[in-house]
């Protein structure tokens, strides 16, 4: 469900975004294939002719395949990309600032680990973290060789050294064996493939936005994916500026959107909203409610599947009729911006 920013606080976040030079978009909510499709059509009827963008993304996470295209399409669509970080800003939020050209945080502000979080088995209303599995074998694997050693040093001390080191390592590995063989037998080596691919995605992603935003620390995908202890782990100003190349504090007007905001730019509501605070081209200014940057923008996907006149290009602007040369017949065709 899509849901208005109240007016008050839009004129206001409106007046502070008109300060600056680049198209200025908001997003809450959790980022799903669907609100992709409605980001795209209305970044695509919004579009200014500016060559900046800088987007208030607050989201507590959600499918990085449309993290991905709606980051592809900014980078696609202008030649530098702001993420501000006001709030939270997890998971696919995070694949989303990885794509960026430099990110903005305020105080309150952090991003989280990308470690996919999957369903468990016969509990779909319930998610793990793509890592517990690899954590658990890590951890038996290390119980296992630790208890090995244990029991090599005690049979050999247990019969004062008359039990060769051969004899000591086999029955230590037999006791071993059989001490965490019912363990691993529940393990299905075709469930941790299929998860050990899951978890390759948003490092997949994640490189190629990075070609694009150049903004990344070496090794960075791989601390975000594998090492951090949580999926809720905040990583904020501080953190973020050992893991990416431009991270600086929100400016004044940056500021003035994010408290004209509130809650909005802080913390992922019931409700979706996508929002154009800028003001919009001149040869759309005559679209409903473009007086004030918005025209209908940011809504849940259309009814009709997406074929609205705003992911064409046009957004109510005016057709120009060109001039015809005497003699040619051609009947002239609007030319329709593809998305």
């Amino acid at each position: 469900m899509y849901m208005p920013i109240p007016q008050a606080a839009l004129t206001a976040a409106q007046a502070a975004a008109a300060k600056i030079d680049a198209d200025v978009y908001v997003y809450n909510g959790s980022i799903e294939q669907p609100r992709c499709l409605t980001c795209i059509e209305a970044i695509a009827s919004h579009r200014s002719g500016r060559k900046k963008a800088r987007l208030f993304l607050t989201t507590n996470g959600g499918n990085p395949d449309a993290a991905y295209k709606i980051t592809r399409y900014f980078q696609e669509k202008y030649e530098h990309f702001t993420v501000i970080v006001a709030g939270k800003c997890k998971s696919a939020g995070t694949l989303i600032a990885v794509g960026a050209h430099e990110l903005a945080f305020t105080p309150y502000g952090e991003l989280g680990p990308l470690d996919i979080q999957l369903s468990k088995v016969d509990k779909f209303d319930a998610l793990s973290s793509g890592l517990t599995i690899q954590d658990s074998l890590n951890t038996l694997e290390a119980r296992a060789v630790e208890k090995f050693f244990e029991m090599v040093k005690e049979y050999i001390q247990a019969n004062n050294g008359q039990l060769s080191f051969a004899s000591a390592t086999k029955a230590a590995g037999d006791f071993v064996a059989q001490l965490y063989a019912p363990v691993f037998a529940r393990i299905d080596p075709e469930d941790v493939g299929a998860r050990a691919r899951s978890m390759r995605i948003g490092t997949d992603y994640g490189r190629r936005l990075s070609l694009k935003s150049q903004n990344l620390r070496a090794d960075t995908l791989r601390l975000l994916s594998e090492t951090y202890s949580s999926h809720s782990f905040v990583i904020d100003q501080q953190e973020a500026e050992t893991l990416f190349l431009r991270v600086r504090v929100a400016d004044a007007e940056e500021e003035a959107i994010v408290a004209a905001l509130g809650r909005i730019s802080r913390f992922q509501g019931s409700e979706f909203v996508f929002q154009a605070l800028s003001v919009r081209a001149k040869d759309s200014l005559n679209a409903p409610g473009a007086e004030n940057g918005t025209a209908d923008l940011g809504r849940d996907p259309t009814p009709n599947g997406g074929n609205s006149q705003r992911a064409n290009g046009a957004a109510g602007a005016p057709a120009v009729e060109p001039k015809k040369r005497r003699g040619d017949r051609r009947r002239d065709r609007p030319v329709a911006e593809a998305v």
